[in-house]
């Protein structure tokens, strides 16, 4: 099932599966935004990544002794969401633990993703309640693609504030984090995008200053703007296909030398029993 909310400026559908975003368009110009999932390249929109980002070495962790496995990015993009609240510019779903998810993540919990629009914004918040009495470890995040031709080589990022950054390796063959980063940013703020950026999988940020970025097209002056504004990581990412993932996370993949405990997973959040945690971005399209 598909809901959609609108107000004057955009219109949002999301998916019950996952609680994905599913489109996204300005009513400025009627042109849709998000990546419309063609196969043939990436068949998703906007996954949400819980409860692990990226993937586990050898697809496996170790909890109070016992082995679990989780496959890349978690499981909750693979489940129905149930839709708990509606208002015109607003949808609420909720995603319960059962006894599916228990034998491959023992931790109870509820997880929330509320889609809210404000005016030309699109606010997504996640809020992760753990309901059990003791620590929950978890990872989450956002993975959503938005349409972007790079290959005509007038697209850029743009970053709010002057960068310095170097990103994480990733290890093509199983998908870990190596030692070590290459430099990609030098006191800079924007970014031209091609395609040889990505020969190595995703470019992985940490310590970045700026409250959002944003992928601008020089051609039609119009832009994506992403706020990401209290989340650790970034990732951006595109398979050579015509769209970009902006992607802010609470996590990372494994390292290469991950001796794979959860309790010491890089990037985990750690969730005291009977709390909440609570995240949100948003998207601006400006046109």
């Amino acid at each position: 099932m598909i809901e959609t909310i609108k107000n004057e400026f955009l219109s949002v559908s999301v998916k019950n599966h996952g609680a994905e975003l599913c489109s996204l368009k300005s009513l400025k110009n009627n042109k849709e935004y998000l990546w419309q999932a063609d196969p043939q390249y990436w068949g998703k929109h906007s996954p949400i990544l819980f409860p692990i980002i990226g993937f586990l070495k050898d697809n496996e962790y170790i909890y109070q002794g016992n082995k679990y496995e989780i496959s890349k990015h978690g499981f909750a993009r693979d489940y129905e969401f149930q839709l708990v609240e509606k208002h015109d510019n607003m949808l609420k779903y909720i995603f319960n633990s059962d006894e599916n998810t228990l034998k491959k993540y023992p931790f109870n919990f509820e997880l929330y993703i509320i889609y809210t629009l404000n005016d030309e914004k699109l606010d997504i918040s996640y809020e992760v309640k753990n309901k059990d009495n003791k620590q929950m470890y978890f990872s989450i995040g956002a993975h959503p693609a938005f349409n972007c031709n790079i290959y005509e080589g007038d697209k850029y990022l743009e970053f709010e504030e002057k960068e310095t950054l170097d990103s994480y390796i990733t290890n093509l063959k199983n998908g870990l984090m190596e030692k070590g980063k290459n430099p990609i940013l030098e006191n800079e703020k924007e970014l031209l995008l091609t395609y040889d950026l990505f020969k190595e999988d995703a470019l992985i940020f940490d310590n970045i200053k700026s409250n959002s970025i944003s992928i601008r097209d020089d051609k039609t002056g119009e832009k994506v703007k992403v706020s990401i504004k209290g989340f650790p990581y970034l990732g951006i990412w595109t398979p050579e296909a015509p769209f970009i993932c902006i992607e802010p996370w609470y996590g990372l993949p494994d390292t290469v030398d991950s001796n794979k405990q959860l309790k010491d997973k890089i990037g985990i959040e750690k969730l005291e029993g009977n709390k909440t945690f609570k995240a949100n971005y948003q998207v601006e399209i400006i046109c």
